[in-house]
């Protein structure tokens, strides 16, 4: 298993798993520690989906390039909620520090898997010269 296809896996079961939580009345999701509320949830759900379907449904150049795009969505979705805690309304619970810590990590994480798995693809080995890029 590559690293685009095992990070995709894990962010998209931790999200379908966050967001189901998110329903059942539970001390982590929903509460102090993880505010959320039902669209939250479902964006949870989505965005998991999302990187489910980047490590099961896609391969090769796709699959990275997949997972840059959910690196990205995930820098918009950080500073949209810096800029407006409720994402402009569309939730009822503010996001806190916790909140904003999870969506830079997903993001960071996400476009660095992305790019080490770039830069390793563009490297072509010839026998005997292990050091030897091909443009």
């Amino acid at each position: 298993m590559n690293n685009v296809k095992a990070w995709a896996a894990l962010a998209g079961i931790v999200l379908v798993a966050v967001g189901l939580l998110g329903f059942a009345q539970n001390p982590l999701v929903g509460g102090a520690l993880v505010p959320a509320d039902a669209r939250h949830n479902i964006v949870h759900l989505g965005t998991g989906l999302l990187a489910l379907g980047i490590a099961f449904a896609m391969t090769g150049k796709s699959q990275v390039d997949g997972m840059f795009g959910f690196g990205i969505l995930y820098v918009v979705i950080f500073l949209a909620v810096v800029v407006s805690p409720t994402l402009f309304g569309l939730f009822w619970i503010p996001a806190n520090a916790i909140l904003h810590i999870i969506h830079v990590a997903l993001a960071v994480v996400s476009l660095g898997v992305a790019y080490m798995a770039r830069s390793a693809a563009s490297v072509r080995l010839y026998p005997g010269d292990r050091h030897a890029r091909v443009p």
